[in-house]
């Protein structure tokens, strides 16, 4: 196996700077800064260069991991160096010619970590994990704890902030050379309705959990179970292409809760695609601002019907399913990345506005269509 060869942005560069004389380093700031990307390319020459060394890569739960730490691990660092023979797909293990060895694990039980012991651990986006946690992992860590988040508001992390062997680097996109022009119009464009937004995500400041629309631990959580369908399946389709995914999400009702999966979540798919993903049997509520893809479908032998559109229909269909104890399915990533992050509208001057931002809401949407179609019978909403 050949070595790598990586393009560094200037995260990299100042965490090699900075690599031998810090036990902890923490790489925080905006998005597309490449702070995660920088990490995985050192991991991934410490790993070459010293034999038989452990890493543990961790995140909040194993859909994260193999949703988007490991594909951007695979993918992104070592393209066409990964060898699949080298990689236990089991117990998430990938083990390099010289003996060294990366393994994914999930931060979602310190049980877990009790028996662990590793070299280097790299935690992805520390802001969800639990510090009993990573307290576990550093005293079972021999050589260095690496962290990467955005700074969505201050937490434990500022402890480990004033040891004395921390570096800590913050970054914005302009330290990335190799984000793209409309990534940057993207995230300049959220200062026009989300002062927070902007704040954390293109700025890399601490930022404040006011303003969500929906709280975790509140009004929604993750589960690991979600019941049988016994025929209590309604599924939401908010539909989209090159710049928006396409969202298919089902929703159970039961018992005055509502269960949520993730069923489609991807870009650039045709309509064609798409009810290559969805059964004949479902009950589909669709966006009713594309009506062609509606009966397109519908004339394929789908049972899709048009949501409901009417005044104030989002933050009637907001207040509708807040009236609900939300369960999302632990592997729908993508749903619970939109609940922690669909927020109400800021001026300039920080004050909320009474509507949500128009962004992170794809799956949201779709679960709108889902509960409206499960109270239009009664005439109850327009959403």
């Amino acid at each position: 196996m050949s070595k790598p060869s990586f393009e560094f942005s200037k995260v990299a560069h100042r965490l090699i700077d900075r690599w031998n004389d810090s036990r902890y380093m923490i790489a925080y700031g905006g998005s597309s800064s490449s702070k995660s990307i920088s990490i995985l390319q050192l991991l991934t020459i410490y790993a070459l260069t010293n034999s038989r060394k452990r890493v543990t890569i961790s995140a909040e739960s194993l859909p994260v991991l193999k949703k988007t730490v490991f594909p951007d691990w695979k993918d992104v660092v070592m393209k066409d160096l990964f060898q699949h023979e080298a990689f236990n797909k089991t117990e998430m293990t990938y083990k390099f010619p010289n003996g060294s060895r990366f393994q994914f694990i999930p931060a979602d039980d310190d049980a877990r970590w009790h028996g662990l012991r590793q070299d280097i651990t790299y935690f992805d986006e520390l802001f969800y994990i639990k510090r009993k946690i990573y307290d576990q992992a550093d005293i079972r860590t021999k050589d260095k704890m690496i962290s990467s988040f955005n700074p969505v508001a201050p937490f434990w992390v500022q402890d480990v902030f004033e040891d004395d062997s921390t570096y800590v680097d913050h970054s914005t996109y302009k330290d990335n050379p190799f984000v793209s022009e409309s990534i940057i119009k993207a995230l300049e464009k959220r200062i026009k309705t989300d002062v927070n937004f902007y704040n954390v995500y293109v700025k890399g400041e601490f930022g404040s959990l006011e303003g969500l629309v929906f709280t975790q631990g509140v009004h929604w959580s993750v589960t690991k179970e979600f019941p049988n369908d016994s025929g209590r399946s309604i599924y939401g389709l908010d539909f989209g292409f090159s710049v928006d995914p396409a969202a298919l999400v089902e929703v159970v009702f039961e018992d005055g809760q509502l269960w949520i999966r993730e069923k489609l979540y991807t870009r650039n798919m045709t309509n064609q695609d798409i009810v290559g993903k969805m059964d004949k049997e479902w009950e589909i509520v669709a966006d009713s601002a594309e009506p062609k893809s509606i009966e397109e479908i519908r004339r394929a032998g789908f049972n899709i019907h048009p949501s409901r559109k009417g005044k104030d229909s989002i933050n009637n269909g907001i207040q509708l399913m807040k009236q609900f104890k939300i369960n999302i399915d632990i592997d729908s990533t993508n749903v619970i990345k939109e609940f922690r992050n669909y927020k109400w509208e800021e001026n300039k001057q920080g004050i909320k506005l009474p509507k949500p931002v128009d962004t992170d809401n794809h799956a949201i949407d779709a679960i709108r269509y889902a509960c409206d179609r499960h109270f239009n019978r009664k005439n109850v909403f327009f959403i």
